[in-house]
């Protein structure tokens, strides 16, 4: 997925850059802007997917976090039987 986010932001950068190009003597920029901020925005996006996989695969799931994620399906699976009863 960040790969992916990446490439599409150097496209992006380098589409800015030759709009920039070709509106030079112009000075309508709005289009070249337009990729500019859009490949600047998929570049901090392809940032933080990579820190939130990086702080994923660093922190494993420890013994007692797997006891709560237990607890909690034991406790929706309990609900639902008692819903099922009361109807």
């Amino acid at each position: 997925m960040r790969i992916f986010l990446f490439a599409l932001s150097i496209v992006s950068l380098l589409l800015a850059a030759h709009q920039f190009s070709l509106t030079e003597q112009t000075g309508q920029f709005k289009g070249a802007l337009f990729f500019l901020l859009i490949g600047i925005q998929l570049l901090i996006a392809g940032a933080l997917v990579q820190a939130h996989q990086e702080e994923r695969s660093r922190k494993p799931l420890t013994s007692s976090d797997k006891g709560v994620y237990k607890e909690s399906a034991q406790n929706e699976v309990n609900a639902s039987l008692e819903q099922e009863k009361r109807s």
